[in-house]
């Protein structure tokens, strides 16, 4: 069966494509944001010691781990506790226990 083609639709326009492109590049230059939230993060820098800032996140590699990957999943669901909490919760017991010792 054959589609059809939509002839409603007018043919494109180039002039009308770069005039749209040329406004839109013009406002990106000229607004400033005008609420806090619109405003970009600062990003945390080093100290003036020269030491470098904390990481904000961390990445986790599960190789030869992945039995408490799927502890950590099954509580997660089981308790209905965020992944991220939950993580931070483990990380945060387990370092008192490792500074117990």
């Amino acid at each position: 069966m054959a589609i059809a083609r939509n002839k409603k639709n007018p043919p494109v326009d180039p002039a009308a494509i770069e005039a749209f492109g040329a406004a839109a590049e013009a406002r990106t230059v000229a607004q400033e944001p005008k609420t806090a939230a619109a405003k970009p993060r600062a990003i945390k820098t080093a100290n003036q010691a020269g030491e470098k800032a904390p990481p904000l996140s961390s990445l986790v590699r599960w190789d030869g781990e992945e039995e408490l990957r799927d502890r950590l999943i099954a509580y997660s669901a089981a308790e209905r506790y965020k992944m991220q909490a939950l993580m931070v919760k483990a990380m945060q017991l387990g370092m008192d226990q490792l500074e117990k010792r």
